[in-house]
């Protein structure tokens, strides 16, 4: 089984909103299988869907932890604005907020990088947790 094939497929999904793109993964090959509403096309065979062999690949906002992610990382960095930050979590706008904040602090490329790494993790769990590594 390809981890990269997965990851690929993770990216692709996860690059446009949620429900627009699909993959799955058939099991016992480790082929991906792509779709696209919006763009038309559709690689996924017939009976996929109900096939107990294939398995979709999650979205990005399957996954995300969000807020804890995003307090881990201000407890981590920048302790003194925790209050603030959860703060945000109270209004419209927090992510959009949070972002302003670390780019005026100047750790909005270690956020990015942060948040890179702990979707690879989640995703690696995700791909154990369905028996697709060991």
């Amino acid at each position: 089984m390809s981890y990269d094939a997965i990851d690929d497929a993770f990216h692709f999904i996860s690059d446009a909103p949620l429900g627009e793109r699909r993959a799955l993964v058939h099991r016992p090959s480790g082929k991906v299988f792509l779709a696209s509403l919006k763009a038309g096309f559709d690689e996924c065979p017939a009976g996929a869907d109900t096939d107990p062999d294939y398995l979709s690949i999650p979205h990005r906002q399957e996954l995300d932890p969000g807020k804890p992610l995003v307090l881990e990382f201000i407890r981590d960095n920048c302790p003194a604005e925790l209050a603030r930050v959860e703060g945000f979590f109270n209004r419209p706008g927090a992510f959009r907020n949070v972002k302003d904040l670390l780019r005026r602090r100047h750790l909005l490329d270690n956020w990015q990088i942060f948040e890179m790494q702990q979707m690879e993790a989640l995703l690696k769990q995700w791909c154990l947790a369905q028996g697709l590594m060991s």
